[in-house]
């Protein structure tokens, strides 16, 4: 029987789900053709794919003091908006 890995998590019937990396060759005999053919699957025989993590990018908040507001007035901000990232600059 063929064997598949993975690429992604999928859930397949009766109620069954397959997480990246994992084998399995119990997939579903007409979705196949379509998931080795859109990435998600691979057969096992061949060495693995690297699955890469995804990233999330987080906002930045930028201050631009060339605006006219203090230093102080953006630390205000920032410390406001604790998810933000601040660079300061001056210059004098």
């Amino acid at each position: 029987m063929a064997q598949y890995r993975a690429l992604v998590g999928i859930d397949y019937p009766p109620n069954k789900r397959v997480e990246a990396g994992e084998i399995v060759s119990d997939l579903p005999g007409d979705a196949i053709k379509w998931l080795l053919e859109d990435g998600l699957i691979e057969d096992s025989s061949k060495s693995p794919k690297k699955v890469e993590a995804v990233v999330e990018e987080k906002p930045v908040t930028v201050i631009d003091l060339s605006d006219g507001i203090s230093v102080e007035e953006a630390e205000a901000i920032v410390s406001s908006t604790p998810e933000a990232e601040t660079i300061i600059s001056e210059d004098k």
